[in-house]
């Protein structure tokens, strides 16, 4: 699937923003062509690495069981034709594989990660602010999850140059004022200069990986990343699901969406030399202009 789908189009190019909307509930599960890929991926990164990516604290469990019971619902609604939902067994149809939910009771995220593509974090209210409590995230961009369970979104947020001070306060606003019924996504993107979709905070060097990219070099070693969020909020425990799906395309993608182009473009134009550095951007920054104004002339 194309990152352009959920690439981030927005008004006010390279600035930090929500950009939420709302979307129907049929719509907050996204099911593509590489969905068995990816839960192979996820099955190796979760029996290999662990807590790396799959965690939770003791007290979420009855958060994960109304989130993995809201999920079966889901799919028995929306996606009968992907998955079967016998009692206490769950076919998925593409794997050809039966759950049972009762061998992940002591982790029912686990098996939420089984059946679907995307990551999951849930988040608990704690005072003023919300705490991550249960994750499975098997692409994470440029983080660990160890450095993130039980703290708040103020420390989440930390690492991203100015995102805290300048939209906290939304996040929060918006978090707090989510109600059962709504259903939200919004996007993201960032540079990289590795295809993969699990990327761990310092797993490479990427300040050499991107002081290497040139004009003549730039397609065979940049790459967007864009993410497409969701958001609900659990009924009973009134806790925050938090959806993540990465999409990754070379740089040359742009070469068919003269919008991203013009996007890519202007955030130059537009962003402080902090958030360029925070999205990957400052390092190839005059490459990345040249290679841009380039395309535009051509489309």
């Amino acid at each position: 699937m194309s990152v352009a789908k959920y690439y981030p189009f927005n008004g006010e190019r390279g600035r930090l923003r929500l950009g939420l909307r709302p979307i129907d509930f049929e719509n907050w599960i996204q099911y593509e062509d590489d969905f068995v890929d990816r839960v192979c991926g996820k099955k190796n990164l979760i029996r290999n690495l662990g807590k790396r990516v799959l965690d939770s604290t003791p007290s979420s469990i009855p958060a994960q069981q109304e989130l993995l019971q809201l999920l079966l619902d889901y799919l028995h609604k929306y996606r009968s034709k992907l998955f079967e939902i016998q009692g206490q067994r769950v076919i998925s149809l593409q794997e050809n594989r039966t759950y049972s939910v009762g061998d992940y009771d002591k982790c029912p995220i686990e098996l939420i990660s089984y059946l679907v593509a995307d990551d999951f974090c849930i988040l608990e209210s704690d005072g003023d602010d919300y705490k991550l409590v249960a994750a499975s995230v098997c692409a994470p961009t440029w983080w660990s999850l160890a450095e993130k369970m039980g703290k708040p979104l103020a420390s989440i947020h930390q690492p991203i140059a100015n995102l805290e001070e300048k939209i906290g306060h939304m996040i929060r606003h918006f978090l707090q004022n989510l109600k059962v019924e709504d259903c939200y996504q919004r996007s993201n993107w960032f540079l990289f200069t590795r295809p993969d979709h699990c990327v761990f905070k310092n797993s490479f060097d990427m300040y050499k990986d991107m002081i290497s990219v040139n004009s003549e070099n730039i397609e065979k070693c940049l790459y967007l990343r864009s993410e497409r969020q969701s958001f609900i909020k659990l009924k009973e425990t009134g806790n925050i699901v938090f959806g993540i799906k990465v999409y990754v395309a070379p740089i040359s993608i742009v070469k068919q969406h003269a919008a991203i182009a013009e996007d890519l473009d202007s955030a130059l134009n537009t962003m402080t030399g902090e958030q360029k550095q925070s999205l990957g951007i400052g390092f190839v920054e005059q490459p990345l202009a040249v290679y841009l104004r380039q395309v535009l002339r051509e489309q």
